[in-house]
This record gives C-alpha cells, structure tokens and sequence, in this order.
C-alpha cells in the first residue's frame, strides 16, 4: 500500500514519439500527476485534449535516422529529468533509437542490447527455455552457402523435415520447406544472391492454434488474436493463397477458448522481465491445448495491420491506451468506464493475393447473425503477385458477433463460398519468358484464388 500511494504521489512524464503512426488518446486516463508529451509530424495525433503538449516536429518522410524528432526527445528528456520518465513508441523503425536514449540517460525500459535478444528471431527464445517454458527446436546457417552441411545441420538440430525458414533480418517467414528436395531448391534460389544472410531453420508445427498475447508486467493478459483453424497454419494459407480468418479474444474469452494461455503468458513476462519493467509485450505462441503451448516469441508493436485494425474492433481498452497507462497508477475513482472483456467476438477473414490481375470485386453477401463490413484491398485492374505476409490481401472481411459459434460458421462459410477470380493470363502472355512457375496452368483459363477451406 505504500509503495501504491508513492507511486500515485509521484510525477510521471510519459513522451510518445509518433513518426508515421496515427495515434487517438481519447479514452486515455490521465491522474493529475502525470504529463504526457506527444512529439511527431502534423496530423498523427487524433485526439489532443488528454495531451499537455502536443510538439509537432516536420521530420521528413525520408528522414530514416528521425533526427529532429530524437533530437526534441532528449531535450523534453533532460528538461524533465527529475521526474519518473518514460518513452513510448508504436512503430518498429523507432524502437532501436528511443532504447538508445533509455541507456544514454538512464531512463526504464529496454535498453539497445535487451532489444536486440527480445526482438531477434533467433535469441528470443532462449530465457524462456531456461525457465521450463517449451519452445520450438531451430538451427542458424550463416556462413558461406554450402547444401550439404546446412542440411546435416538441419537434420542434426531440428530433426529433420518440415520446417519453416526465416531470415534474421527480414520478416516474414520466407516459407515452409516439406522435403530435402524442397530446401536445396530454396537453397539454389537464394545462396546466389544472399551470400551475407543468416538463416533461422525452425520445426514446423501445426495440429493448433497460433495465438498473440498482449500483456504488460503490470496488468498481465489484456488481449489475445488467434487462427480460427487447426488444420492448417495462417504461413500455408499465405503461401497457397487459401482464405483464412484471424479472432480478436478479450480477457474472459481468451480464459473460455484458450484455457492455459493466461498463465503461460504470466510465466513468459516473468522469465523474460525485470520486475520493475512496467511496458507492454506481445508475446507469440503455438495452442494444442492448456498443458500443451509453445513460446514463438516477442514483438513490441502488433506485427502486422490485420492484426493492428483486428484490435481496434475491441470495445474495451485500445491497445495503445493500456501501454502507456502501464506505466504509472490508476486512482481508484478512474477506473470505471473500461470493462475488461468484452460481450462480442471478431474475426477478420483475410483473402490472399495470388499473381494476376484482379477482375472484378465481387459481391460479398451480408450473413444472418454477424455484423459485417467488407475491405477491398485491390482495385479491379490491379496487376498483384502471390501473397507473403498476412498483409498482402485481395480483400478482407471483418465480423462481429456476440455468438462465437455462429460467427466461426459465418466466417466459414464465407472463406468457401466467396469466389475472387484472378486473370493470369495478362502476366502469362506479358512475361512469356518466365514460365517456371506456372508452365502448368492452362493459358486460357480464369484461376479462383479463394473457393474452398480444403
């Protein structure tokens, strides 16, 4: 209790340093002993009436190294230096220069060092396991490219095939490889232009459902997306251009559907963090079932915008709001008006490009019981390739439904019955020379990119 009243006593300076990002503060709660500064380019933040000042900084779109931006960081840093600062950042190409200046001048959170083992592919994993929680077999092959003994290494470390192959600098995942046919394949497309490259090799697993789980070392579980199917992984559908669906649980329904992840999120904080760490995580895993989840690893921001508009459809606390309230003490007199679950469930129905030019953007029916809105993410005409992340979609449909059977039957039946034709014939013909990988289509034919969950 009394370090509670220290804490609600204190002064707490939160800076929020925005670049691209857009940013709506309206449901943030803000006691009277904290400040919260927004540094960022014109028009990022939505709401400014929680903001006690809002520093627009004009740093160019170009401007990767975001030198006037940092620059009025470490001056609002230094000016306020007897408080209890924070720095906060959404988006992934600011994390690295916000935790240079947490070490430069000593301030909580994750330092360069911490973020480069929490965010890489290939440490991530590793205080996790030393702390019982399972985690997935993997190799790293760097070095000069050579077949043979990176697949000795593969069979030696991982135990053999399928597996799923990640570039430690790059995301997403470049594929799933079944065989050993299948790898050296892989290996003579890349080993001639990536020679400097490291590669994490990791098991593939399925049979489960792949789940995020938005937590901070204060409030615990707050937010949980997951796959909608077992039988197939949201990486094979991204790579077979096959429809599938993502859900968005709160709390209590994460606690219903997915019994364990609670806890084993907990475990995960507490293995990794300090105890004095009070920002947000998202932590990535694999669901067989509550006695049975792997640890994939960390992001510090949602990894992707499907999942970034999936957890604004949450009608409790938006994700950004619980990060930087994560930071300091509620008062007891502020804490209603946020419920913690939420009475509805959401999903979103992505549908993958597939190489082609899109011909017309279909009718997609209104279902009986959900609430629906449809997102076209092509335009009719539009030339695309085949999709390699889970943001590269022809369209996507978002569903809400207070009943979460009837919404998994609804996404379903969408994901079978909506029909998205793709002419391939325009590439076909434009770049005759390179058939390779579609020497098997009939030339004259339309391909359905999207027909059946099969």
């Amino acid at each position: 209790m009394a370090y509670r009243s220290l804490e609600l006593n204190m002064t707490h300076t939160i800076i929020i340093v925005l670049w691209k990002y857009r940013l709506n503060l309206s449901k943030l709660r803000k006691p009277g002993n904290v400040r919260i500064f927004v540094v960022g380019p014109p028009r990022t933040l939505v709401d400014e009436h929680n903001v006690d000042v809002y520093f627009q900084v004009e740093s160019p779109i170009r401007d990767h190294d975001h030198l006037q931006l940092l620059q009025k960081v470490r001056e609002l840093c230094s000016m306020y230096a007897a408080s209890q600062r924070r720095l906060v950042a959404f988006e992934r190409s600011l994390q690295k220069a916000v935790a240079r200046i947490r070490k430069e001048l000593s301030i909580e959170g994750f330092y360069p060092e911490q973020l480069e083992q929490i965010l890489s592919v290939r440490d991530a994993i590793h205080n996790p396991r030393k702390n019982g929680l399972a985690t997935l077999r993997q190799c790293s092959l760097s070095g000069s490219p050579q077949p043979e003994p990176w697949l000795e290494v593969v069979r030696s470390q991982v135990g053999g095939f399928p597996v799923v192959v990640r570039s430690i600098r790059q995301h997403p995942p470049q594929g799933i490889l079944r065989t050993e046919r299948e790898f050296r394949q892989w290996f003579r497309r890349n080993s001639t232009v990536h020679h400097c490259e490291e590669y994490v090799v990791q098991e593939f697993i399925d049979d489960g459902y792949e789940f995020t789980a938005l937590c901070t070392a204060k409030l615990g579980l707050i937010a949980c997306t997951a796959s909608v199917e077992t039988h197939r992984t949201i990486l094979e559908c991204i790579q077979n251009q096959l429809p599938y669906a993502v859900q968005l649980f709160s709390v209590e329904q994460t606690r219903d559907l997915l019994p364990g992840v609670e806890s084993f999120a907990t475990q995960v904080v507490k293995a990794t963090f300090s105890k004095s760490y009070s920002g947000a995580i998202f932590i990535k895993g694999f669901y067989k079932d509550h006695n049975d989840i792997f640890f994939l690893g960390f992001s510090l921001e949602p990894e992707s915008e499907t999942v970034r508009t999936l957890l604004a459809m949450s009608r409790s606390m938006p994700w950004e709001i619980a990060l930087i309230e994560s930071h300091y003490e509620i008062n007891d007199s502020m804490q209603n008006g946020h419920s913690a679950s939420s009475p509805v469930h959401n999903c979103v129905v992505n549908f993958p490009t597939a190489e082609g030019v899109l011909i017309h953007q279909t009718s997609i029916p209104k279902r009986p019981t959900s609430e629906m809105r449809v997102a076209w993410r092509c335009a009719e005409g539009q030339e695309m390739t085949d999709s390699t992340s889970i943001d590269e979609n022809v369209a996507q449909v978002y569903l809400t439904n207070p009943d979460h059977d009837r919404l998994i039957e609804e996404a379903q039946d969408i994901m079978r019955n909506t029909d998205i034709t793709i002419d391939r014939n325009v590439l076909l013909d434009r770049h005759s020379v390179c058939r390779r990988n579609v020497s098997r289509l009939n030339p004259r034919e339309l391909i359905r990119s999207c027909t059946t969950t099969d």
